[in-house]
């Protein structure tokens, strides 16, 4: 009986033996097992992290009976993420996986995309094995195949550039002043009621005004005599000429006192014989039965003599050109030419300082816009906000400052405010760009599309592409601007000597992440004195970046490097 006992359990052991030992021997050749990963250190774009392995099983390796679940895992300080498995199996497994020959072996594939995060820069994707025969699962040690991940593109600034509402200020304004002198007709003799009209005494009392203002300045008078088209062109060129005596005495004297008056080429002198082109337009002007047939006849006829004659036979017509045309065209015009000189720079700035309620809307603006203090600017459009509050560019303004001191809330506030009063491709890029500071590119693209032809658009759409992995296009956005977003760029897009270039003429070429950037390109380069002297220089700016370069996957090549090492430690 115990000779019985003794054979089956002997047959037993055998059979558990031989059952696990396909696996065993599997565990123990795992070594064998061939793996690829590309790319060899992975890569994030998009937010996203691309992963494609090879695995090729060695000839007689494989049990004709054993499945396995082959598990890609990402393992990381703080966490692990399991990535999609691949099942592969035995030929004699019936089962819809991928089958590995014994004898000839066999091999498989698997590409995958999982989301990044930032703790996964220094990582380790292991595969985890499980395989079964019969009953018996058995799992293998962890193969590590690739190490870390690189994240440039997540170096991306999420900002854009502002757009300012642009002031119309000018300092010296051009302005001017019309009076005109009637005359009977045929007569040049200056009838004293002509210069008691009140156009005129409004024209002599501008002319006294400025002469006493500091703030305007003379800039000539104009003179123009026009003699009405009747009449033979002889007489009519004696009674414009005498008109233009007439003016040009009686202006002189008028206003002797003034210096600029008693200065010859203060004056110009224009004299019309017969004024057609006036005649044309006051007819055009007016309620004219035949109005169009008199500009027939005037516009048909090149010889004045004729064309005169052929408006007589027009009697009736004729007789109402004489009563409401021709007597306006018998005139002599005095046109008076100012600056009106504007404030000062230093006259803006000292009366904002005194009383910024005398100041205009443009003026305002236009302080804004010069000065390059933030703290300055925030005053000046926060003032005009308070003097100006229904002017859109106040608010836009005030935005633009506000978002690039940081303040991204009550930038926010005021361009809406902005966008209430007038919503145009100004504050529209203005507010994508507060939108990128919150992460929401869905609406600061939305609102980028609606800032055509606003130039400080592309800084935010570059900012984006890069975000969405598309480094050319965000090339093309930057095109030859400086800046570290433009640098980073061309960077991601392999053009390292131009990310240089771009980085070394923009204002932040100073700021410790722009010589972060020039320490990866000379990673990329394989230049390691690049990579060590802007490293150096970027870390004692900001040590923080000592700890993030120890785990930047961009200088894996000089993790054992003593230099590197003693540059982050």
């Amino acid at each position: 009986m115990k000779k019985a006992i003794f054979l089956v359990l002997s047959i037993s052991l055998v059979f558990l033996f031989t059952g696990c030992g396909g696996l065993k021997k599997m565990i123990e050749n795992a070594d064998d097992i061939n793996y690829k990963v590309t790319p060899e250190v992975l890569e994030m774009h998009d937010g996203k992290v691309a992963v494609s392995i090879t695995g090729n099983f060695p000839e007689k390796y494989f049990n004709k009976k054993v499945s396995a679940t082959i598990t890609p895992t990402l393992v990381y300080e703080g966490g692990e993420k399991a990535l999609t498995p691949v099942f592969v199996e035995g030929e004699k497994i019936q089962g819809n996986a991928k089958v590995i020959n014994y004898k000839a072996g066999g091999s498989f594939s698997y590409n995958e995309k999982f989301d990044y995060t930032p703790a996964m820069r220094r990582s380790v994707l292991e595969l985890r094995i499980t395989a079964t025969k019969g009953s018996k699962s058995q799992d293998f040690e962890p193969e590590a195949i690739a190490y870390g991940i690189v994240a440039t593109p997540d170096l991306v600034k999420l900002l854009g550039k502002g757009s300012f509402g642009k002031d119309q200020f000018v300092k010296d304004i051009p302005d001017s002043k019309t009076g005109v002198i009637n005359y009977d007709k045929n007569r040049w003799e200056l009838k004293a009621s002509e210069t008691k009209r009140d156009e005129f005494v409004e024209l002599k009392d501008y002319i006294t005004e400025a002469n006493e203002d500091d703030r305007k300045e003379f800039k000539g008078v104009e003179l123009k005599s026009y003699a009405s088209p009747e009449g033979t062109l002889e007489f009519n060129e004696k009674v414009s000429d005498g008109r233009s005596g007439t003016i040009n005495k009686y202006v002189k004297n008028e206003f002797k006192k003034i210096d600029e008056f008693k200065n010859e080429s203060f004056f110009s002198s224009l004299v019309t014989n017969e004024d057609w082109e006036g005649f044309k337009k006051l007819v055009s002007e007016s309620n004219l039965a035949d109005k169009d047939m008199v500009l027939r006849v005037v516009n048909m006829n090149t010889d004045p003599v004729k064309r005169e004659q052929e408006i007589r036979n027009m009697t009736k017509t004729f007789e109402e050109l004489e009563e409401y045309i021709l007597p306006r065209l018998r005139r002599s015009e005095v046109k008076v030419n100012l600056m009106l000189i504007g404030h000062t720079d230093e006259e803006i700035n000292s009366i904002f300082d005194t009383d910024p309620s005398t100041l205009t809307m443009e003026e305002l603006l236009y302080l804004g816009n010069m000065t390059d203090d933030n703290n300055k600017k925030l005053r000046v459009y926060t003032k005009t906000t308070e003097l100006y509050p229904k002017d859109w560019r106040g608010f836009n303004n005030l935005g633009v400052v506000q978002y690039d001191m940081g303040n991204y809330s009550a930038a926010k506030t005021s361009i809406e405010k902005a966008k209430s009063l007038n919503a145009n491709a100004t504050i529209f890029n203005n507010l994508a760009n507060v939108y990128l500071t919150e992460n929401n590119l869905t609406e600061a693209e939305n609102s980028y599309k609606s800032a055509t032809g606003v130039a400080e658009a592309s800084a935010g759409q570059g900012a984006i592409s890069i975000k969405k992995g598309q480094y050319k296009t965000a090339v093309d956005f930057y095109g030859n601007d400086c800046s570290y977003n433009a640098s980073l760029a061309k960077i991601l897009n392999g053009d390292y000597d131009g990310a240089v270039k771009a980085i070394d003429c923009s204002k932040e070429k100073e700021d410790a992440m722009s010589y972060y950037l020039k320490a990866i390109v000379g990673a990329r380069k394989g230049d390691s004195e690049m990579v060590f002297n802007n490293l150096r220089t970027a870390t004692s700016k900001d040590s923080s970046l000592k700890a993030f370069a120890a785990d930047d996957m961009e200088f894996y090549k000089y993790f054992d490097d003593a230099t590197f090492k003693s540059i982050v430690k």
